[in-house]
């Protein structure tokens, strides 16, 4: 079974490769178009500054999704099981959630003297919602039966929520600790782009020289930087439910 999903991911990539030179060899879009080879030698070009800039972003994506997430388990999980938690977190959450992170940048350049705590800042944001609301919903949504075996059993109040509830949630938590990992790593990359240094500020350097190759070859160090992020997340999320087998093969 993996030797066979493999094969087609391996297949897939061949293919894709195939239509992106057959489409820049027929000049389909020529000037936002490289041919592969070219992007290949952009890349070998620039293999000596790659790890440096891509050291920078990954430094920048670890501070603002570890801030998410010390601050929105413990919030999503308490305005998830607490009522009164919840009436008073929740209506903050979404009146702030519907803001793009871009939107922050402006705030974070101001506000703060350091390029590096700006960048964090907009990461923070693009990871704290995800995570939070899975955490809530994960929390709120614990079947009551559990609930009301455990009273029956003798557990206090702590016991539920630390030895019930958390494990009731974990499937949700997990989940949203993903999509974080995809939305603070897209948001890393548009934070640098006003002045951190890292991938993103390079792309808008290349792109101030006319290098499509380079920014591309740039865009794809930025795409398997963030598969490898979301491999590590789904192997720790694997390990985690193994208690949930036949969830997370689907997933």
């Amino acid at each position: 079974m993996k030797f066979r999903d493999s094969l087609i991911s391996l297949t897939s990539i061949a293919v894709f490769i195939s239509l992106w030179e057959l489409a820049s060899e027929i000049r389909i879009l020529p000037a936002i178009l490289p041919r592969p080879v070219d992007v290949v030698f952009s890349i070998y070009a620039l293999i000596d500054k790659i790890p440096i800039y891509a050291y920078h972003s990954i430094v920048h994506f670890i501070a603002g999704f570890a801030m998410a997430l010390v601050v929105a388990i413990p919030i999503g999980a308490l305005s998830g099981w607490y009522r009164s938690v919840r009436a008073l977190i929740k209506p903050i959450v979404e009146i702030i959630r519907p803001i793009p992170p871009i939107a922050w940048i402006p705030f974070a350049l101001i506000s703060f003297r350091s390029d590096f705590e700006a960048s964090s800042l907009i990461i923070f944001i693009g990871s704290f919602f995800p995570i939070f609301t899975n955490t809530f919903l994960g929390f709120s949504n614990v079947p009551l039966e559990y609930v009301e075996i455990a009273r029956t059993l003798g557990a206090g109040d702590l016991d539920i929520l630390v030895k019930v509830a958390l494990p009731s949630s974990l499937p949700s938590m997990l989940s949203g600790i993903r999509t974080g990992v995809g939305v603070g790593w897209m948001c890393v990359v548009a934070a640098e782009m006003f002045g951190p240094p890292g991938l993103g500020l390079q792309i808008m350097n290349m792109r101030y020289l006319h290098d499509i190759s380079a920014v591309t070859a740039y865009m794809l160090v930025i795409g398997v930087i963030g598969f490898i992020l979301e491999r590590i997340v789904r192997v720790i999320e694997i390990k985690t439910l193994k208690w949930q087998k036949g969830f997370v093969r689907q997933v």
